[in-house]
């Protein structure tokens, strides 16, 4: 449970027990300890004021992860005009079309694992001991 002060009780010696944390709360320190990040849909950090324990390389890869995931179904998304043809039909060549969307989707994975490398450099504090 989060802790704050309320107006009608003494604070207890660190703090006064909250059953429901408020935004308010974390205003006075709380956050939170986090191995991987939940994502909201833009990419950025649904944690309050996150700190990352744990193994450094794990959090990296973790978020690298996400993050290429994220960037690249977001450029798919944005092509959704490519319209697909029936089995059988058409011939083997690859579709310029194809290829620009899977380029650009490797180039906004590669964005998203520079950030996410750097996101966890900014918020990274050790292995939790």
């Amino acid at each position: 449970m989060a802790t704050s002060k309320k107006d009608d009780e003494a604070p207890a010696e660190g703090g006064t027990l909250q059953e429901e944390p408020t935004p308010a709360a974390a205003e006075h320190g709380d956050h939170d300890r986090i191995v991987m990040a939940s994502r909201r849909p833009d990419g950025s950090m649904a944690q309050i004021a996150p700190e990352f324990i744990g193994d450094k390389d794990v959090a990296v890869a973790a978020a690298q992860q996400q993050l290429a995931e994220q960037a690249t179904s977001a450029v798919d998304v944005a092509a959704r005009g490519v319209t697909s043809t029936p089995e059988g039909v058409g011939d083997s060549k690859p579709d310029a079309d194809v290829q620009a969307l899977k380029d650009a989707q490797e180039k906004a994975a590669a964005a998203a694992k520079d950030r996410a490398a750097a996101e966890v450099e900014q918020h990274h504090q050790g292995l939790g001991d």
